[in-house]
């Protein structure tokens, strides 16, 4: 078992401790196993070689070859103890772009991911839409278990 896989198994152990059958489980005969919450765009998942951390279709690559495994143990659990901020901007009815961001408690704002269209009706007036996905957990109650985590 590589290092992102013993990760992932204690990221599962805390989140069916504090969430219990919210947690959705799959493993693929490739191998490469998943986690999602019910209710929640957040997902996690690991394959040979790395960890995804992801929220909704924007996703991060972790591994060591990468050398930023325990950066995605700290972004998965920032999601879970963090609003999330997702920021629609349409023309018309269209969707063009899509921007995800961790909102921290001093208002600081990471960007997690954005997406676009190439084709859209660009001559509509642009209105924006902000939505907020409220924190799953509170971090004073997982903080012990992400640190032995990331000393694994």
């Amino acid at each position: 078992m590589n290092r992102n896989q013993k990760k992932f198994e204690e990221i599962k152990k805390v989140l069916i401790e504090k969430l219990g059958d919210r947690v959705e489980y799959s493993k693929d005969e490739d191998g490469t196993e998943s986690l999602a919450l019910k209710n929640s765009e957040f997902w996690v998942s690991t394959t040979f070689r790395e960890l995804v951390v992801g929220y909704g279709i924007h996703h991060t690559h972790f591994s060591e070859e990468f050398g930023n495994l325990d950066d995605g143990i700290v972004q998965a659990f920032d999601l879970l103890t963090n609003r999330v901020r997702t920021t629609n901007y349409l023309k018309g009815n269209t969707i063009f772009k899509t921007v995800v961001e961790i909102e921290y408690p001093d208002d600081t704002l990471i960007e997690i991911g954005s997406s676009g269209l190439i084709f859209f009706p660009f001559w509509k007036k642009t209105k924006i839409v902000v939505k907020y996905d409220e924190k799953i957990l509170e971090k004073k109650e997982i903080v012990d278990q992400v640190n032995a985590i990331l000393e694994i």
